[in-house]
């Protein structure tokens, strides 16, 4: 674990002006496109005082898909596979307590490229689990529905002002906000805080894989922000995000949202 004092410097990441300089006899010249491809997520949190970091995720691409991910976070790691008519991913995860873990996600897929129906099979030791897995989408593409298994179900009400999800069992419900902060990164930028939830099974229930491979549903175009939290944004001087704060609101009791996170982002260039 590496360990900062809170008020350490160095995770302030500063903005840096782009400058540029043009004269009457040159011709005009398109600026550079600067990617938009992330290719590392660090996330830190305060534990006792002191910044922490949590975890390190590494993203691969073919093709300008999601093709790997590997992270120190339980040292899992993920390789994706896709098809005309199919997605899938193997997941590896060492736990202390469980050991080492496997689970093959397996969904056919509709002809908008979205997850229709789909598979999990768990293996832990010699004990081999299977769920079904189902998708509903609203006329705009967004998920209004999924079930895994049978045994956990989410309802996704697409209100006015808010996202309210509710699910089954009930500590899964959850509201966000609809922000203003662009989501038009090579992954949606919304599976950040499902990769650190600490609810073990949240990473298969939420298919926080499937949604970073952009197959479960229309991403939306902002950044939604829980209404548990207040957020922070930090940008660099190409307009790209590189920081976000993710803080608790002093009027949210909740144990499970009284953890502050920052998630720092980089790009391939």
């Amino acid at each position: 674990m590496k360990l900062f004092r809170k008020y350490a410097a160095c995770l302030l990441l500063a903005a840096i002006p782009v400058v540029s300089s043009c004269s009457d006899d040159e011709e005009s010249v398109s600026p550079p496109a600067f990617s938009r491809e992330i290719v590392r997520v660090d996330i830190y949190k305060v534990k006792d005082d002191a910044f922490q970091m949590e975890a390190q995720y590494r993203i691969s691409y073919n093709n300008n898909l999601v093709s790997d991910v590997r992270t120190d976070y339980r040292s899992q790691e993920v390789n994706f596979s896709y098809a005309a008519s199919t997605f899938g991913y193997r997941w590896i995860i060492k736990d202390d307590v469980e050991g080492i873990s496997m689970t093959r996600f397996e969904a056919e897929l509709r002809e908008d490229g979205r997850v229709q129906v789909g598979s999990a099979v768990r293996t832990v030791g010699t004990q081999e689990e299977t769920k079904n897995y189902a998708y509903y989408y609203n006329s705009n593409g967004y998920i209004t529905d999924a079930t895994y298994g049978g045994e956990q179900s989410f309802n996704y009400d697409w209100g006015s002002e808010l996202l309210t999800i509710k699910g089954r069992p009930a500590t899964y419900d959850a509201q966000y906000r609809y922000s203003g902060v662009a989501n038009d990164y090579s992954f949606d930028l919304n599976v950040l805080p499902l990769l650190v939830d600490e609810r073990t099974d949240v990473m298969l229930a939420m298919n926080a894989y499937g949604q970073m491979a952009g197959v479960t549903g229309t991403r939306y175009p902002y950044f939604l922000e829980r209404t548990g939290y207040s957020y922070k944004y930090m940008y660099d001087g190409n307009g790209r995000l590189v920081q976000i704060q993710q803080l608790p609101l002093a009027s949210n009791y909740n144990p499970l949202e009284q953890q502050t996170y920052w998630f720092m982002l980089t790009y391939n260039d």
